[in-house]
């Protein structure tokens, strides 16, 4: 698909978008949002795409969040209750709760207000040496609407929680590791290529395994641990992960001594 605000690439499996408004320090405006809202639409509906890494332009900033400056047309169709972001959210992603495939974010600078909160709907975050995290939005007179209140109380508990959301502050990327809330740090030239180890790691799994994992995350978060539990043998990814191909494969191999050959899910 062509793209005006972000790159798109495809190796494999593995798709790699990469925000590239870097003279806006990645910020989104209406139209990037709905343009990515269509790139993530497309990796959801495409069998062969198995993991995508989200990333930004140039070397200071993931995300800076929202783009304040470029008015917006609040009459677009396109746009959720008045709001220019497609029905899934800030960057086609902080409000797409039903996503079945797993997303890494690859942080590079600074991840703020809604870039940060981009990160967050992510399932898996590494970032560069230089990276900071922040809800910075109290500081132009908003709060973070975008899941990322949600998402910071259950990714550290209330205390960590309230120590970010009520002060607005920066957290760097060491600090951001010691809380969980990154998988790793590397050096800054190094960033694309641990995410790409990542995605690797995620590929060598089933598709159709990893599919009805999140599933079942997905319902343990809706429903607790004890109604999940009970759940989620009715889940259709479990289903189809109990039924597919992937299930004779992966015993297949083992007894073979071989890697498995996975199928694209259905």
């Amino acid at each position: 698909m062509n793209t005006k605000f972000c790159k798109v690439e495809t190796d494999g499996h593995v798709m790699t978008v990469t925000i590239d408004r870097p003279e806006m320090r990645n910020a989104l405006h209406g139209e990037a949002n709905f343009e990515l809202g269509e790139v993530f639409d497309r990796f959801e509906a495409d069998p062969a795409l198995w993991v995508a890494i989200l990333t930004g332009a140039g070397e200071k900033a993931f995300s800076a969040g929202a783009d304040l400056r470029t008015p917006s047309d609040k009459e677009d169709p396109r746009a959720f209750k008045g709001m220019p972001v497609p029905e899934t959210g800030f960057a086609g992603l902080v409000w797409r709760f039903d996503r079945r495939k797993p997303v890494i974010a690859a942080v590079n600078g600074f991840a703020l207000g809604g870039g940060f909160e981009a990160a967050l709907a992510c399932d898996v975050i590494v970032a560069a040496e230089s990276a900071s995290f922040g809800l910075t939005e109290p500081k132009v007179g908003l709060a973070a609407l975008g899941g990322g209140i949600q998402r910071i109380v259950q990714e550290l508990g209330p205390k960590r929680a309230h120590a970010m959301l009520l002060t607005a502050r920066r957290v760097p990327a060491a600090q951001a590791l010691d809380w969980g809330m990154v998988a790793e740090v590397v050096p800054d030239a190094d960033l694309l290529a641990c995410a790409r180890r990542w995605a690797d790691e995620i590929i060598a799994c089933s598709p159709s395994s990893i599919i009805a994992t999140k599933a079942v995350m997905r319902s343990y978060y809706d429903l607790g641990m004890e109604a999940s539990n009970g759940a989620m043998f009715t889940l259709p990814e479990v289903h189809a992960m109990f039924t597919g191909a992937d299930v004779r494969e992966g015993g297949k191999a083992l007894f073979e001594k071989r890697a498995p050959v996975w199928s694209d899910p259905q």
